[in-house]
């Protein structure tokens, strides 16, 4: 494994170092990287696999690229006030992931990663915001999102095993949730979404709060539960009626819900 500084770690994500480009290879980093006020623009996908990061800081920055880490160690990870395109994290170990204060969040992907603590704070805009299967969290906490989201934001929960997660204050197109997590606390405040589907979920043995759920538009939204066991006191008496679709299937839920 390559020891890189980082001038060495920014010259490969301005698309300067060829041999990673071509060969790509996996490196420690030897200091913190500090990424602030740049513009990092290229048509390249930076795939980063199996690699050592003590700490990397995005502030105040455009990246127009995509970063795919797989396999990597990272203490930290913090993107702040900054406008990014595509960010991924497959089967990594991290200490801290931190997204604030991003104009334009874009794209995040976790998938298969074990993190301590993920905040994702006042990001105005997003596309999507993807916590997918075989993840392993501790504390999460979503808050104050996508108050200028598209049409064609999207928000997908779904990790395998988790401590606790808060949402609240979101905002988007649509919103899956595929688990309730087993012993886990989850709970969502002032959501808006137009499409909410829960999938797999389960409430028998989690401590699950619903509070103030509506669709984004005026016009109601679409409400789907699928392959689903849900209690009637996890939602408001009428978080039903707020949505001008219910559709459900192989789903059971408290009579007066329905």
């Amino acid at each position: 494994m390559r020891t890189l500084s980082q001038s060495n770690f920014i010259k490969i994500i301005e698309g300067k170092d060829y041999d990673f480009l071509i060969n790509g290879f996996a490196f420690s980093l030897k200091e913190p990287v500090q990424l602030e006020k740049g513009q990092f623009h290229s048509q390249h996908i930076y795939h980063f696999k199996n690699c050592r990061l003590p700490q990397l800081i995005v502030s105040e920055s455009d990246v127009s690229s995509q970063w795919v880490f797989e396999n990597c160690q990272i203490d930290e990870v913090a993107i702040e006030s900054s406008r990014v395109a595509n960010i991924q994290f497959e089967n990594c170990v991290i200490g801290d992931l931190v997204y604030k204060f991003n104009s334009d969040a874009g794209a995040l992907r976790i998938h298969a990663c074990k993190i301590d603590h993920l905040e994702y704070l006042s990001n105005s805009k997003f596309h999507s915001l993807y916590i997918g299967c075989n993840n392993l969290l501790d504390k999460v906490n979503i808050l104050n999102n996508g108050i200028d989201n598209t049409s064609a934001s999207e928000f997908y929960l779904c990790p395998e095993k988790f401590n606790a997660i808060r949402i609240e204050k979101l905002t988007a197109s649509k919103m899956e949730i595929g688990t309730f997590g087993e012993y886990s606390n989850l709970y969502l405040n002032e959501i808006r979404a137009d499409h909410l589907l829960l999938r797999n979920c389960h409430s028998n043995n989690s401590k699950v709060i619903f509070k103030r759920i509506r669709p984004k538009s005026k016009n109601g939204g679409l409400l789907q539960l699928i392959d689903s066991t849900v209690g009637a006191s996890v939602f408001e008496d009428d978080f039903f009626k707020s949505y001008f679709s219910v559709e459900y299937k192989n789903s059971t839920i408290d009579s007066f819900a329905l």
